[in-house]
């Protein structure tokens, strides 16, 4: 066995896209690299890598699909492991052992609360129904695909379920991207004929009640869950509620962690995109303006720039737009989706 290798990224440049098949495992040396994925919510988040941490791990050891893109900023130096180069290195390394599993730990305990927060119900009540009421919370919301990977998954696991013509009926819809209809009646639980507890719902249960008394309960109040709230109300098309929400958590000054501080940077730019959204062209432009000024060099800075020229030409000016487009295709990465979408705009292909 070899060991790792030494890779050096120019700035821009990225080191594996969401999707892409995960067969290598990364510590960041030197550098910078950010990391973006979408949350349960459909809100598209970035998260720095720290020097040493790894990133990569889970898609790798799991075999499946990476579930974020990482981009280097600047320029970057990376270890390259393989898998079992990666296992035999930390084999005898209980400390980094350990501190993954709280990372993957904690991670899951979030993905966990946000289910409950956007289904709105305590207990979980049974594998089949839960797997439903996501599904349809993830239809109602605009996201047609995750809603039917839900319905496909109930289809699959439960072909003699109660609510299996249900599923039938809007995994359909949801392919073709039809809105929620409006006829079909409330989702109401019913208990599974001969349905036993199963470990999906023994899970959830645990994963609910925390061992460590201090995190029992998730604080409404808190950056994390307003922040979670505001964007849960912006993907329902509730924007003036989702603009209070993501004004006040763009206002709070009591971030301890850089997950926090994140949230409350990003909160301005969802004012911003809420406002555009609902079509009030100026003051999603002063939203827009306002993050360039408050983080000149934010993470969402480009993505930022590009919303500020679509609300600018929405408001008519076009030469001011056209200004700004072309800003945005000079910012790196020069070949992202965003930079395609501005030079897109600036032919006049959209």
């Amino acid at each position: 066995m070899s060991g790792p290798i030494v890779r050096n990224y120019k700035g821009g440049s990225i080191v594996y896209f969401e999707k892409d098949k995960a067969e290598d495992i990364f510590v960041l040396q030197k550098g910078r690299v950010v990391l973006t994925y979408t949350n349960i919510n459909g809100v598209e988040l970035k998260e720095d890598v720290k020097l040493g941490e790894f990133f990569g791990v889970k898609s790798a050891i799991g075999r499946y699909p990476r579930e974020e893109t990482a981009q280097v900023i600047g320029a970057a130096t990376v270890l390259v492991f393989k898998v079992p180069e990666f296992e035999k290195f930390v084999s005898d390394k209980t400390h980094l052992i350990i501190k993954m599993l709280k990372v993957f730990s904690s991670q899951l305990r979030q993905v966990h609360r946000q289910v409950r927060e956007i289904l709105g119900q305590g207990e979980a009540k049974n594998p089949a129904f839960e797997l439903m009421n996501v599904a349809e919370v993830f239809y109602k919301n605009g996201n047609f695909e995750h809603a039917a990977y839900a319905f496909e998954k109930y289809i699959q696991h439960y072909p003699d379920g109660m609510y299996i013509d249900r599923a039938k009926q809007l995994i359909d819809l949801a392919r073709k991207k039809t809105p929620f209809p409006l006829t079909i009646q409330e989702l109401v639980y019913k208990p599974e004929p001969g349905s036993q507890t199963g470990k999906l719902q023994e899970m959830l249960k645990t994963m609910a009640v925390p061992a460590s008394s201090t995190t029992s309960s998730v604080d409404p109040n808190s950056i994390l869950s307003q922040y979670d709230k505001a964007s849960t109300l912006m993907n329902a098309g509730k924007y003036a509620d989702a603009i209070a929400l993501f004004k006040m958590v763009s206002e709070r000054t009591d971030s301890v962690t850089q997950e926090e501080e994140q949230f409350v940077e990003n909160s301005l730019f969802y004012m911003g995109k809420s406002s555009f959204k609902s079509k009030d062209y100026p003051s999603a432009i002063s939203h827009f303006s306002n993050f360039i000024k408050r983080y000149p060099k934010g993470l969402l800075l480009k993505e930022n720039l590009y919303h500020l020229a679509l609300a600018t030409e929405a408001s008519g000016d076009k030469e001011k737009a056209k200004q700004l487009f072309q800003k945005v295709t000079q910012m790196p990465p020069m070949d992202d989706s965003i930079s395609e979408d501005a030079k897109s705009k600036l032919k006049g292909g959209r």
